[in-house]
């Protein structure tokens, strides 16, 4: 499986999952980097570089239609939940 899409990589993300408020990194502002195998892209700490998560393809798609359409946010985008269910091989409409 490709890593794209990648226009994603360098944009920043807030990350605000229960992990995050129970075990937070810093000031749980990440970077989104290059992804590896089926993941689009990883979140890395802006601070210590410490890994954080992944970003999946689909979520890498949307983040990339939105700033396709409105442009590059100019404050970190915010991620509240990590789906833990298994995505379909074939998803319609985000």
């Amino acid at each position: 499986m490709t890593n794209k899409p990648n226009g994603l990589v360098g944009l920043q993300v807030q990350l605000d999952r229960p992990v995050d408020r129970e075990k937070p990194c810093h000031r749980n502002i990440c970077v989104i980097g290059a992804g590896k195998g089926r993941h689009a892209g990883a979140l890395r700490c802006v601070d210590c570089d410490r890994h954080r998560g992944w970003v999946s393809q689909p979520s890498a798609r949307w983040i990339e239609k939105v700033v396709k359409r409105f442009g590059a946010p100019t404050t970190p985008i915010t991620v509240r939940k990590v789906h833990t269910f298994e995505e379909p091989l074939c998803s319609g409409t985000l």
